[in-house]
């Protein structure tokens, strides 16, 4: 179980969800669904890994975003195996999110292509719980919503079995696994710590992760805080489960299960405490399951839901197998013992289920992933440009009635290719307009344009987009991702919005965590009226802006100033969440468009120059060049190849003879 810390209690205060998911939902696969799926048996194989064991941290919130994310690659990727039988194809690392989430970024973290120096300090600093308890990190509790930009950002799911220095350091365990004759297990008083440096913080991790997504809950409430159920957000749910996406979720952990039912429903408000995966439903399992009774058989008023219909729910106690159950030894005190760490006596049969009820009223912040398959991933590594390291989940929107735009200016650390984007949005249904420029100059486009687009996405979260071309970039070349989010308001007016990372410092006992957005001049940049503004330049009354809307939503409730006594200067902002992902070009698979000799992604005039400053030896060009270069396919690169291309620019030839 989870222990409500500071953190859980932040989550409930500013909603589980963190970021906005209410609205109409263009969910994929809308065909009628089944009255039942279960991914154990889906269609006769099981995409679910075992059930594990937290204990002894407070880390479900970890084990919650792992599993989803366990069964959605797994089924994403045809890595099924016959329904009854364990699924070991992938174990995700509980241990390396609940360490480095909660970690800032150090010295020893910067590593080109992955983390830049001017990021040093950011993100969350434990120093002074740390103090008192080296592994504070994994009690301070969190939620699903705080693993989207974290995962966005490269930092996993990372596998348990990866090795650094010939160790396994992300098994989820302490560094002394405790053994003995009576059986197996950990101790959180054991050292849980991992080295914060670029050799254990930023290794491989899967490329075929397309998109964090925040759903709407089933649970909602008007206005007057009544609860209603979300037919919509509930078929939303379903669709997800019906395409192998499993479901991490918050609900209320306590007295509303049914002891020998294993059935959960929790009536009333009900705050979130524990976080769990959603594998399945059964549209008709009985709400009868679910009711409770008095020793004197009467049942218990408000314990029977007001329909049939539930949610198969993989939890976090640990489950037995018929070998836990023949190898377990009981000691003098009558206590049972498992050799397993992952052996628990929980949920139905043991197994380390349980059902929820589709009318739960706890039920919080549903969040899946979208997986590709990695087989057709292009490049199985990549350098990723980013400044956002504040994990913090959570993402607020303004909302403007003219057109405005926000954009991230890098500069390429070595030569390489810009081939994906990675963003954030905190509104479902948002229309999302990208534009890609190099050489910028003044301002984020005030340079060369690559290419421009736009794309929709159904669910707010983070969301990766592969670019039409792939565009070359030189070292120290500056280059920008400028995005433009429209969406609709509930009243039907079309609007502008962006999405601004937060993050608010946490007290505990007069100790906590302080979260710090290091914003420095001239990477993060906002657009209104067509006027660019420096994001370091406006930082505090963005900081402002977040306070004052924390404030009007939570209603000034003591709970919020009890956990952060520092009022707005315990508020922080980050960059925009807006990533660039590049491949180096020594292993850029060259695929140069013919006639794109200088790899801006267009093949004009500027190409047919640069061949004729080659034919008089005042530039050098790669053999992927010279390739490219070759248009007419005659060996030799030439003027009549620059002549070609300024046929094709102006129209009088419709392609070239090089042959495919």
């Amino acid at each position: 179980m989870i222990k409500k810390t500071a953190a859980v209690m932040l989550a409930a205060i500013m909603g589980l969800s963190a970021v906005s998911a209410t609205g109409v939902y263009a969910a994929e696969g809308n065909a009628e669904l089944p009255s039942k799926i279960d991914l154990r048996d889906y269609n006769g194989m099981n995409y679910v890994t075992p059930v594990k064991l937290q204990s002894p941290n407070g880390t479900c919130w970890a084990f919650g975003a792992a599993t989803a994310a366990e069964t959605s690659y797994l089924y994403a990727n045809g890595l099924g195996v016959p329904a009854g039988t364990d699924n070991n194809y992938v174990n995700y690392s509980e241990k390396y999110i609940a360490w480095y989430l909660y970690h800032a970024i150090t010295e020893d973290d910067v590593q080109k292509g992955r983390i830049r120096a001017s990021q040093v300090g950011e993100g969350s600093d434990m120093s002074s719980l740390e103090q008192e308890e080296r592994n504070v990190a994994y009690q301070i509790g969190g939620n699903g919503a705080s693993c989207m930009n974290f995962f966005a950002s490269g930092f996993g799911p990372v596998d348990e079995s990866v090795t650094v220095n010939g160790d396994t350091p992300y098994y989820y365990s302490g560094k002394d696994r405790i053994r003995s004759e009576w059986g197996a297990g950990y101790s959180e008083k054991d050292d849980w710590t991992l080295p914060l440096n670029a050799e254990y913080r930023n290794v491989p991790v899967n490329t075929a992760l397309k998109s964090c997504n925040m759903l709407s809950s089933p649970a909602a409430y008007d206005k007057d805080e009544k609860y209603h159920l979300d037919e919509q957000a509930l078929n939303t749910m379903k669709s997800e489960l019906s395409q192998g996406r499993a479901i991490g979720v918050g609900v209320c952990f306590g007295s509303n299960m049914h002891p020998t039912n294993w059935a959960m429903y929790n009536y009333g408000s009900g705050q979130a405490n524990h976080e769990v995966t959603i594998v399945g439903y059964d549209d008709n399992y009985s709400k009868d399951n679910f009711t409770r009774s008095l020793s004197s058989g009467k049942p218990l008023t408000r314990t029977t839901p007001p329909a049939d219909g539930a949610f198969i729910v993989k939890n976090t106690e640990g489950s037995l197998t018929e070998e836990d159950k023949a190898t377990a030894v009981t000691d003098a005190n009558g206590i049972t013992h498992y050799q397993r760490p992952d052996a628990g006596k929980f949920g139905v049969d043991d197994s380390g289920y349980f059902y929820l009820s589709y009318y739960d009223h706890s039920i919080s912040g549903p969040v899946t992933y979208t997986f590709g398959d990695s087989d057709s991933e292009k490049y199985s590594s990549h350098n990723i440009d980013q400044y956002d390291f504040v994990f913090s989940g959570l993402l607020e929107s303004g909302e403007y009635e003219t057109e405005t735009k926000m954009a991230n200016v890098f500069d390429a650390e070595e030569d390489e290719y810009l081939y994906r984007i990675t963003y954030g949005v905190n509104d479902p249904n948002t229309k999302v307009g990208y534009e890609i420029y190099k050489n910028v100059g003044a301002d984020p486009t005030d340079g060369v344009l690559l290419e421009k687009g736009e794309t929709r996405n159904a669910f707010s979260g983070y969301h990766t987009l592969d670019l039409k071309g792939e565009y070359f970039l030189k070292q120290g070349e500056k280059y920008s991702v400028v995005l433009t989010m429209e969406r609709e308001t509930d009243d039907g007016r079309s609007v502008y919005s962006d999405a601004l990372p937060f993050a608010i410092n946490v007290a505990v006992n007069g100790s906590g965590t302080t979260n710090t957005g290091i914003v420095n001049s001239g990477e993060s940049f906002f657009c209104s009226d067509g006027v660019w503004s420096d994001m370091a330049d406006i930082k505090e009354s963005l900081v402002d802006r977040v306070y004052q809307k924390a404030m009007e939503y939570t209603g000034e409730k003591a709970s919020l100033i009890a956990m952060n006594p520092d009022g707005r200067d315990g508020f922080s902002v980050d960059n925009y969440p807006i990533k660039a992902e590049l491949v180096p070009a020594s292993e850029h698979k060259d695929e140069i468009m013919i006639g794109d000799v200088n790899r801006d992604g267009t093949v004009n005039v500027l190409d047919a120059a640069e061949i004729q400053k080659y034919t008089a030896n005042k530039a050098v060009f790669d053999e992927a060049q010279k390739s490219a270069a070759d248009v007419n396919d005659d060996g030799t690169v030439d003027v009549l190849d620059a002549l070609d291309i300024q046929k094709f620019a102006v129209e009088k030839i419709t392609g070239f003879a090089k042959k495919a």
